[in-house]
């Protein structure tokens, strides 16, 4: 990857929330992963391994007349040591023209000054303008409870102090989930994306242009304070009381306990309140609404033009009253799933 490519991914990282925890937003890559830390309880927090061969949850079956698409849910985070059986998801392949990723590709118009500027920008922005440290940012209480949780996961980054806000909190939650054997790479998409590969089934992946990198980066530098330490604050907030239902989602979802992943609590307040932060910027927003509109105009399309489709997408997007699946029933697809 470029480095263009590679700014132009983190700079909508935050903006594409919705389709994922804040965590894949941090500004440089985490350190090495932390043992496990005790809990404010003083129980040792235990790493989430699910090792061997797990089905993970079935697929939703979405039809009109005889054109059908199976979409396949996945979940961030999810177990980094795992290994799931993909014989379903090879079975279909055997019978799909085409597969639907869950996230369009982001590009950027490159050329040499583009990106040197994106660079500098990037630099330019992970600090706050005043470049006050996060201490003199965050009201003493916050900032003592994320004091208390970068001991925990992160005890030698001394660079989190030199971070704005919302880039701090998301950096913390890389290393928060990486000490809890946890990702929030989707290794479910790439391993899927390689088998289509094998099979030679066709992959549709839009491409999201951003006609102006420079001024979108400019943008998420200009997130109001206020949002940044709203999201910082909602990222604190779960990590003190979801990790232990985190952990368990990636378990059943492993294990393909569907009835356990429907139960379990699953929290988006930091999600919610991050993408508000970033949302302040229209070129931001308008970014969010096409990424979010381009799957579901991209797999009613596939579903025209295939026999048999097959679509990746977080299971947050797919479900509740507001979710793809229940678009596409009032769009008058019959939706079958577990």
């Amino acid at each position: 990857m470029t480095r263009s490519d590679s700014i132009s991914y983190k700079l909508l990282a935050l903006a594409l929330a919705a389709g994922s925890a804040l965590g894949t937003a941090s500004a440089t890559q985490p350190g090495e992963a932390q043992k496990p830390a005790p809990t404010a309880a003083g129980a040792p927090l235990e790493e989430v391994i699910v090792e061997g061969e797990h089905a993970g949850p079935r697929m939703w079956r979405v039809s009109r007349g005889d054109h059908v698409m199976w979409v396949l849910g996945t979940i961030s985070p999810l177990p980094r040591k795992m290994t799931w059986r993909s014989d379903s998801v090879e079975a279909v392949l055997k019978q799909t023209q085409e597969v639907v990723p869950a996230w369009p590709s982001i590009g950027v118009g490159y050329n040499p000054f583009t990106a040197i500027h994106l660079y500098f920008v990037w630099r330019r922005i992970q600090k706050s303008p005043d470049h006050m440290k996060l201490q003199q940012q965050l009201p003493p209480a916050l900032y003592a409870r994320f004091a208390a949780l970068r001991a925990r996961f992160a005890p030698h980054d001394n660079s989190l102090e030199e971070l704005r806000p919302m880039l701090a909190g998301g950096r913390l939650l890389d290393e928060a989930l990486d000490a809890s054997g946890l990702t929030m790479h989707n290794e479910v998409q790439k391993t899927i994306l390689r088998l289509a590969g094998k099979e030679g089934v066709k992959v549709h992946q839009t491409k999201l242009k951003v006609e102006d990198p420079v001024d979108v980066l400019k943008d998420l530098g200009e997130t109001p304070q206020e949002g940044e330490i709203a999201c910082l604050a909602a990222i604190v907030s779960r990590l003190e009381t979801d990790l232990g239902p985190m952990q368990a989602r990636a378990r059943a979802w492993a294990l393909g306990d569907v009835d356990t992943l429907r139960k379990l609590p699953h929290s988006v307040d930091d999600r919610n309140a991050c993408l508000a932060a970033v949302s302040n910027s229209a070129r931001i927003r308008d970014l969010v609404m096409r990424a979010q509109d381009d799957w579901l105009i991209e797999v009613e399309d596939a579903m025209r033009r295939n026999q048999t489709t097959l679509a990746v997408q977080s299971m947050d997007r797919l479900l509740g009253e507001q979710g793809s699946l229940a678009a596409l029933r009032a769009r008058g697809y019959t939706v079958e799933g577990p």
